[in-house]
């Protein structure tokens, strides 16, 4: 039961977009000329992204930055800041920036800019929060939209609370 936050999407409905995504990203990588890499955007995506790589049925490897936009607000910041590199680099290799909720864009779209060096870029999110995007970028794979609410579980925190929560929930907006 949550007691700061009202369910939105229960363990059964995550596993269906994890299950989805996995799917579509698959099929859209089969016979890839070159490396997929998976680059798990940290903090909040290490639920999803341990979960969906587990579904892939093609060949990849996985890497982890640390990019920041929160702090400990509800809103983003505006600013994008990559606080690590990745380790073998980018050149030649096709990368799927992947990421928990995408709603202004930004920090996909700074990543993209980031990593133009790659042979490709795409990128994927469990959650698109439509109705928040400030800029001009769409996730290629999409687990379900989300409504115009402050989200928590499932990787997704509220100044470091409620992370672990197996499903989705909005948190209430009176602790806010």
């Amino acid at each position: 039961e949550f007691v700061e936050a009202t369910p939105l999407f229960d363990e059964a409905a995550v596993a269906a977009m994890v299950a989805k995504v996995a799917s579509e990203i698959s099929r859209a990588y089969a016979g890839l000329e070159g490396e997929l890499v998976l680059v798990g955007l940290l903090d909040g995506v290490f639920i999803f992204l341990a979960d969906l790589c587990r579904q892939l049925t093609i060949p990849h490897r996985v890497e982890l930055v640390s990019v920041k936009s929160y702090g400990s607000g509800t809103e983003s910041s505006g600013q994008v800041e990559v606080k690590t590199e990745l380790p073998r680099g980018v050149a030649g290799a096709h990368l799927l920036l992947v990421d928990e909720i995408c709603d202004s864009g930004r920090t996909l779209l700074a990543l993209r800019d980031h990593f133009r060096a790659a042979a490709s870029v795409k990128s994927c999110v469990l959650l698109d929060k439509v109705s928040q995007r400030a800029v001009d970028i769409q996730p290629d794979f999409v687990g379900a939209v989300c409504p115009n609410e402050f989200v928590v579980g499932y990787g997704m925190d509220w100044g470091g609370k409620l992370r672990s929560l197996p499903a989705i929930a909005v948190l209430k907006r009176e602790l806010y």
